[in-house]
């Protein structure tokens, strides 16, 4: 398979445009315009033929790269070492959310897999965020929240995407922790910004009661 001419059969122009609006630190050359589905299709076939992406120019080559991983039939440690190769290119949340989340076989083999997770949680901007979004997606559990929450507090704050997903985080853990959550909360553990964004991603979030809406809504932080 030829990826890249699979990924321009499928442009759709009017998608490309919308797709530059929610990454607009993208260069617009970079982006070819195909809808996830069909990204996630081309991925799936790529990896069942062993096609391989050298260099990766595009924003769906890069993604498509990521998905593959997902796909894998081979052994956890091969997994990791393309993942290794693979992180350190993510330039953008969305490569980076769209791969974590296709990273399943991480359920499987959490304590392996937070070994690995753990060396990024203070490196790049998105290596920090992969780090993240992979400890929201596969570690908010009995076992493991614990860790994850400490993990997600040693972050080196300051970065937009990094500190975005630690609030996307934090909101989400609130679901099922709340006790654990607000102890960071009303704690005052993190910068201001991350914490009035945990507060109102929690507050935008279906799943957490009004009652502790209204409640996380009295512990906002002025900027110092």
């Amino acid at each position: 398979m030829k990826i890249r001419e699979e990924l321009f059969k499928e442009q759709d122009l009017n998608y490309k445009s919308f797709h530059k609006k929610l990454v607009p630190d993208l260069d617009e050359d970079k982006i070819i315009g195909v809808r996830v589905p069909v990204l996630r299709k081309i991925a799936k076939q790529a990896e069942k033929e062993g096609a391989v992406i050298q260099n990766p120019y595009y924003y769906e080559e890069f993604m498509i790269k990521g998905l593959m991983i997902g796909y894998s039939k081979s052994e956890l440690s091969e997994k990791i070492k393309r993942l290794e190769e693979f992180v350190g290119l993510i330039d953008n949340w969305a490569v980076c959310d769209g791969c974590c989340s296709n990273l399943k076989f991480t359920e499987k083999n959490r304590e392996i897999m937070l070994d690995f997770i753990s060396h990024y949680i203070n490196k790049s901007q998105f290596e920090t965020r992969f780090a993240v979004v992979m400890l929201m997606s596969y570690y908010l559990c009995d076992e493991y929240i614990d860790k994850a929450l400490e993990l997600m507090l040693t972050v080196n704050f300051g970065e937009y995407y990094s500190d975005m997903a630690v609030a996307w985080a934090l909101a989400s853990a609130m679901v099922n922790y709340p006790e654990k959550v607000l102890a960071i909360i009303e704690g005052n553990k993190l910068p201001v910004w991350v914490h009035n964004k945990t507060i109102q991603k929690c507050r935008e979030s279906y799943r957490i009661t009004k009652e502790m809406k209204s409640y996380l809504n009295t512990l906002k932080r002025k900027a110092v």
